[in-house]
């Protein structure tokens, strides 16, 4: 029994120090949205700039999270060499694959941000190709920072030092990419509001060094690992996207509120990426003890010791993070404790709400998947991360009517 009980709280401890850690860069999101603030001044008049916000962030951090499964799951079982320099033909396939998704996905999102502008925001005006041009633009250069360098280096370092890269990987990795997606993003708006020549002139120049790159890469195609992700990745994606679009939409709609209540929009990338993070970290642990053959693929494993007590080591911490970053979002502009502690309380409640259904989701989904034949890491994190971002902004406009009456 002493025993049982020292394991069960390894497993919690082991877990929850890891999560905590690995979502305390979740409070670097608040970078990203002070950076996605410097453009709200411009959201009343151009909706579209909310609209194609959260599709950047979700569509990109659905092809981040299955680069990330693919490449700490490679780690586990032998197909990816713990090096930067020369590896194996699996990752170089694996990486083109990513590359070759993004530039197809932002063609999409552009043309789906634009539908869903005709729809959500009728009177209003912008041109499909601007916002292929920008989505391009904000999903292509973090997309090469990323495959090239970001995943790669933060994997295989916390894989040579011991740490789990399945808890580590995406967290650090999604924060990562939500701040740069954030920051070229607003560059390049602020290239269309002021300087619309030199913004057509170097959309037109990235946009044919990429067209070359996917060109290039499109070798691969004979490659059997290179098929199967872009083609089980790419059709997930589709469908989520639309998801991640309405998202948008939806957000758009809550724009004179967004700029009543700037201290609540500095912690909504926070949460979507803690969120996701939560999500992601137990499907990625299912997903690569599903590869071992440590759990059967069943729903009811999921009661298994194993399984449960490190899900609730991950749900704590992110309960602890939710409160942290809201405190610490609050100071940048509350000015009252009420307001401080109304923002703890929607930031803790919305993480409070979103724990049973993301523990579903995320254990569920890579237990489907792996039952069908289809390769987790391509399917679980982009579900995932796109219905968390819907669950999350819904749930959390939902709490701040109750809480603060909007």
């Amino acid at each position: 029994m002493n025993n049982e009980g020292g394991r069960n709280i390894t497993l919690f401890s082991g877990a929850f120090s890891q999560t905590l850690f690995a979502l305390s860069f979740s409070t670097l999101d608040l970078a990203a949205g002070f950076i996605a603030s410097l453009v709200a001044s411009y959201v009343v008049k151009m909706p579209w700039i909310l609209i194609i916000y959260p599709p950047l962030l979700t569509v990109r951090g659905n092809i981040s999270g299955m680069f990330s499964g693919r490449l700490t799951t490679g780690l586990h079982v032998g197909l990816i060499k713990p090096t930067i320099g020369k590896n194996t033909e699996y990752f170089y396939s694996l990486r083109a694959s990513i590359f070759f998704m993004s530039f197809i996905n932002a063609f999409v999102v552009g043309f789906l941000t634009y539908a869903v502008f005709l729809v959500f925001e009728p009177l209003y005006n912008v041109s499909l190709l601007i916002l292929i041009s920008i989505a391009m633009m904000s999903m292509m250069i973090p997309t090469v920072i990323s495959i090239f360098f970001l995943a790669p280096l933060i994997a295989i370092a916390s894989y040579k030092r011991g740490i789990d890269p399945d808890v580590i990987a995406y967290p650090i990795l999604s924060t990562a990419n939500d701040i740069i997606v954030s920051a070229i993003y607003v560059v390049t708006v602020w290239l269309f509001i002021f300087w619309e020549n030199v913004f057509i002139a170097v959309s037109f120049i990235l946009i044919t060094l990429f067209s070359f790159i996917f060109i290039y890469l499109s070798k691969y195609w004979t490659d059997k690992n290179f098929r199967k992700t872009v083609s089980e990745g790419i059709f997930i994606i589709m469908i989520l996207m639309v998801i991640s679009n309405l998202t948008g939409g939806v957000l758009s709609k809550l724009r004179y509120y967004i700029e009543r209540y700037p201290h609540i929009l500095t912690i909504y990338p926070c949460l979507l990426t803690m969120i996701g993070d939560e999500g992601s970290i137990i499907a990625s642990t299912t997903t690569t003890k599903l590869g071992l053959g440590n759990i059967k693929p069943s729903l009811k494993s999921i009661i298994h010791r194993e399984n449960i007590i490190p899900i609730l080591g991950v749900l704590l911490a992110g309960l602890i993070m939710s409160t942290v970053f809201a405190t610490i979002g609050s100071f940048l502009y509350a000015f009252s404790l009420l307001k401080l502690v109304q923002t703890i309380l929607i930031s803790f409640i919305t993480a409070f709400l979103l724990a049973t259904p993301i523990i579903f989701i995320s254990f569920g989904s890579a237990i489907v998947a792996f039952k069908r034949g289809l390769n987790p890491d391509n399917f679980t994190i982009p579900t995932i991360t796109s219905l968390s971002d819907f669950l999350t902004t819904i749930s959390l406009f939902t709490v701040i009517k109750l809480i603060i009456g909007i």
